[in-house]
């Protein structure tokens, strides 16, 4: 690995910049990469596994964990060969440490372009996931934490590292220098120890509450699955919320505004529908009761689907109001 440091001068005396080569194939990264994949596993399996229970395909489960399973396996495969083929095992990156914090800008020329290059494909192709990806790549081009966060740093001397925390995860990955690595160390420390930096994690990790309300939005939708089945709304909006329904969890508050329309919306087929259907009973003459076209089966999954859109917009007004962040704001919010 070739890496050079370089103190800046200018208005902080204590600046320092260096360039390091990230490691792709160290255990770091590559435990980052499996969790990664693992994430997506397990988000595929939950949205399919969900859309085939409401179905009662109870039987395609199965098979389709060994198809998730197979696609990861297969995207984990693809990772490391772009890794080790294209990145030639490393990433060139740029750290930077000041009074203020530390940053960390990817300079690397084939991953800048890589990023680029998935943006324009996606949208020439129409792949969103493909666009996705790239604008991911591209906002992580530069990440920073700031000393006024809460976040731990653990050391690594052996392989001269850095690894900033907060209470479920790393935020920031410094690779340093031989020859710098001490002055960093005692740099980061003096830092965080004046501004009580570690104070302020929370003891208590949040994954758990990330969860719980995971749980909570997947038992919120179920009754949607139902009812947009049972009164012929189709399938597209009850995924829709899902899928919007777990990034206001884990990834942005404001997600919570799309889950409120496509229930709305949701809710306002389902009444053309019943309208619908009371129109097309009126030939039974005046004796015809309202809602006598509907059995103790429709009346129960419209009481179990308000119950399911009362939970979701709980949930969702709590992310909109600043009650609880999202995993991903509240790891902003960490690094300061």
């Amino acid at each position: 690995m070739t890496a050079h440091a370089v103190t800046e001068a200018g208005n902080d005396a204590g600046r320092l910049s260096w360039e390091s080569a990230l490691p792709l194939f160290s255990a770091t990264m590559q435990r980052q990469w499996a969790g990664a994949m693992l994430a997506t596993a397990g988000l595929m399996g939950l949205i399919l596994g969900v859309v085939f229970v409401v179905q009662g395909e109870w039987a395609v489960l199965l098979p389709m964990a060994g198809a998730v399973a197979a696609c990861t396996a297969g995207l984990w495969v693809l990772g490391l060969v772009i890794m080790a083929l294209l990145f030639r095992g490393s990433m060139r990156v740029r750290y930077t440490l000041s009074g203020a914090g530390l940053r960390c800008e990817l300079v690397d020329r084939v991953a800048r372009g890589s990023h680029r290059a998935a943006v324009v494909l996606g949208v020439l192709s129409g792949r969103g996931q493909l666009v996705g990806s790239g604008l991911i790549g591209l906002s992580r081009e530069t990440e920073q934490v700031s000393w006024k966060g809460a976040f731990r740093a653990r050391f690594d001397d052996r392989r001269h590292s850095i690894l900033f925390r907060n209470g479920w995860r790393t935020l920031l990955w410094v690779q340093c220098t031989p020859d710098n690595y001490a002055r960093v160390k005692a740099e980061v420390s003096r830092h965080m120890a004046s501004r009580g930096t570690a104070a302020r994690v929370r003891r208590a990790s949040p994954l758990p509450a990330y969860l719980g309300r995971s749980v909570l939005v997947v038992l919120g939708c179920l009754p949607l699955f139902a009812v947009a089945e049972e009164f012929d709304a189709g399938l597209f909006l009850p995924l829709l919320t899902l899928c919007f329904g777990l990034a206001t969890v884990w990834l942005v508050n404001l997600f919570g505004w799309v889950v409120l329309g496509s229930v709305g919306v949701l809710a306002v087929m389902v009444a053309a529908s019943l309208v619908e259907l009371r129109d097309s009973m009126l030939f039974r003459g005046a004796s015809y009761r309202r809602w006598e076209v509907l059995d103790s089966t429709d009346w129960g999954l419209l009481g179990l689907g308000a119950l399911g859109a009362v939970l979701l917009g709980w949930l969702c007004l709590g992310a909109l109001r600043g009650r609880w962040l999202a995993a991903l704001v509240a790891d902003a919010d960490d690094m300061g």
